[in-house]
């Protein structure tokens, strides 16, 4: 059998709605099972847990891909009952030929700073359009200028909803790692380096964030974003549950790794689609029907930031 840890090594690089990282492992055997870790939900800004699903999906295509490396086949099953994804392992015939994804788990990241407006070249566009996706998921590239205005709206729009909300602030603060030494302490949250700003004492970061972090200043900031980078990409389900979600979640770590392998960056623009009333307008902007759009990301060309950390696989481990 492989070595579950190393997989399990991989599997924790995946991203998570504030870098929460809310999963729980258990090995048995030959089996890996992926349960939700519920003290590490966002009850504000995902109250239904689509977000914190859509991660374990990543979490699973992570250990997908790593599995199939070593040699083995994965067959996923969700058994909802008690909230598990199970993956068990077979030994294949071989390796798959996966190295051009698996080599690039451990440099991707969701890279929060300004793109320098580079087009993507057609046979890259291409490559990422072709990429086999999860039952029930597809994607959608917007490139064309009044859609991309309408985003833009509504980017500001959630940002005025959200913001706002003294809930939804406590929250997002509650994750944020003001320093290094926060960072290093707790391996999980939003650190300052990551996100592109300067270390500071916490009363300090608090404060700031208090007092000139606003809806304003951060449309400001997201609209200079999104003008900056070479396309958005939405990452759509046919249905809206939790199968869909974690299916939204391993199709996005795909095109994520095949960006990343192509040195596309990928950030996250999701207000459209965490807040109910912004995700119909986005849905009818985009004329995607009955499709329901999951995630909303801006695609291009920059420097990397410093990678979020990540708590040791003995600390996930049940």
């Amino acid at each position: 059998m492989p070595d579950m840890t190393e997989l399990l090594h991989h599997a924790v690089m995946a991203p998570s709605g504030h870098n929460t990282q809310p999963w729980k492992f258990k090995i048995k055997e030959n089996a890996v099972f992926i349960y939700p870790d519920i003290s590490r939900r966002l009850p504000v800004v995902d109250p239904l847990e689509r977000e914190l699903y859509i991660s374990l999906g990543c979490a699973l295509e992570n250990l997908v891909i790593a599995a199939e490396h070593e040699g083995y086949r994965a067959l996923v099953g969700y058994s909802f009952e008690d909230g598990a994804i199970s993956v068990n392992l077979e030994l294949a015939d071989g390796k798959a030929n996966n190295d051009w994804l698996f080599n690039v788990i451990p440099i991707k990241q969701s890279t929060r700073r300004q793109y320098d407006g580079r087009p993507i070249p057609g046979a890259d566009m291409e490559r990422l359009a072709s990429l086999p996706l999860e039952q029930g998921v597809s994607v959608l590239f917007v490139t064309e200028p009044e859609k991309i205005e309408g985003i833009i709206g509504l980017v500001k729009e959630g940002n005025s909803i959200q913001m706002n909300d003294r809930d939804f602030m406590q929250e997002l603060i509650s994750w944020i790692r003001f320093n290094e030494a926060e960072a290093n302490r707790y391996r999980d949250g939003l650190s300052s380096k990551a996100m592109g700003n300067p270390s500071s004492p916490r009363f300090i970061g608090k404060l700031f964030m208090k007092f000139f972090l606003n809806s304003k200043g951060q449309s400001k900031k997201d609209e200079k974003h999104i003008r900056s980078s070479s396309v958005l990409m939405v990452l759509l389900s046919e249905n809206d549950d939790i199968n869909s979600w974690i299916n939204t979640g391993r199709s996005f770590e795909r095109l994520a790794l095949c960006a990343t392998a192509l040195g596309i960056k990928n950030a996250h623009i999701n207000q459209p689609c965490e807040v109910p009333e912004l995700k119909k307008k986005l849905q009818k902007l985009l004329s995607t029907g009955n499709m329901h759009p999951q995630l909303l990301l801006r695609l291009g060309y920059a420097e990397s930031l410093p990678r979020s950390l990540r708590r040791p696989v003995s600390e996930v481990i049940i």
